[in-house]
């Protein structure tokens, strides 16, 4: 049985989809899972909940692990119960030392599963071309997009490369106790990533450099506070890491999707 937790998110839920039809017995957890083929067990509930955790983890060989708020004790937990390996979805802002809470819980997470003796493989991915998608909304009606660090040069990945490398992680052998850094193929500041995705429509879309504190503000609107902070401090310090690594096509031997690829994927929410 392979778990995999957080499978409503980007990640979670393109690996349960890679997946599907392969002959794996899986088993989704998700606060709201959704619906899923009848051939995947479902459990719905927080992992912070211990009850949850050990229902989750019962008879499971190998999970993914996203990061929650009060799952400190997961890989405690999967290592009682036998679980042989862990692959933990972490960040690339871990290895430059980034100093915020989601990445102080991505640091905290990886040193729990390395004390739990428990074998691993930690994906360390950049930002997430997916990213784009908050754009919708403005491209779709005012054909702009307001943003902060518009020259900042970035290595954006797309989920569905980030999940490859899970899957296979979690099936293959070879990946123990490695730390995968992920990029996609090409550095891109965020106003290339706007003119991709206006040439892409064939329409010119207008890029606002906006100031850090205008950001804020409008993120607060549908973010806590706190997170808005810890995300300005994850795209600062992701400008900082520039390098473009071949980690996909190490691993899944299929080359990295470009941005324009995942453009092109999901035009319609940009329609």
């Amino acid at each position: 049985m392979i778990l995999i937790t957080g499978a409503s998110g980007n990640v979670g839920q393109e690996i349960a989809q890679q997946f599907h039809g392969q002959g794996h017995r899986i088993r989704v957890a998700s606060r709201n899972p959704g619906e899923w083929p009848a051939d995947v067990e479902v459990i719905a509930g927080d992992l912070a909940d211990p009850a949850m955790m050990h229902k989750a983890l019962l008879g499971v060989r190998k999970a993914f692990l996203m990061a929650v708020p009060g799952g400190e004790s997961f890989p405690a937990v999967a290592k009682t119960v036998g679980v042989e390996h862990l692959v933990f979805l972490s960040s690339s802002a871990v290895e430059i030392g980034a100093d915020n809470p989601i990445t102080r819980m991505h640091s905290r997470m990886e040193e729990l599963i390395r004390q739990s003796g428990i074998s691993f493989t930690f994906l360390r991915p950049g930002p997430f071309m997916s990213n784009a998608l908050h754009w919708a909304e403005t491209i779709r009606s005012e054909r702009r997009v307001r943003a902060p660090y518009g020259d900042a040069g970035l290595v954006p990945i797309d989920p569905r490369d980030i999940a490859a490398v899970a899957v296979a992680s979690l099936v293959s052998s070879g990946h123990e106790g490695r730390i995968y850094t992920l990029t996609g193929p090409e550095i891109m500041t965020p106003a290339d990533q706007v003119r991709t995705i206006g040439e892409v429509l064939n329409q010119p879309i207008e890029f606002d450099n906006i100031a850090e504190s205008v950001a804020r503000e409008e993120m607060k609107r549908y973010m806590p506070e706190e997170k808005v902070d810890a995300v300005l401090r994850i795209r600062r310090a992701a400008s900082k890491q520039q390098d473009v690594r071949s980690t996909i096509e190490e691993v899944t031997g299929q080359a990295a999707r470009t941005f324009r690829q995942f453009v092109e994927d999901h035009i319609d929410a940009y329609r």
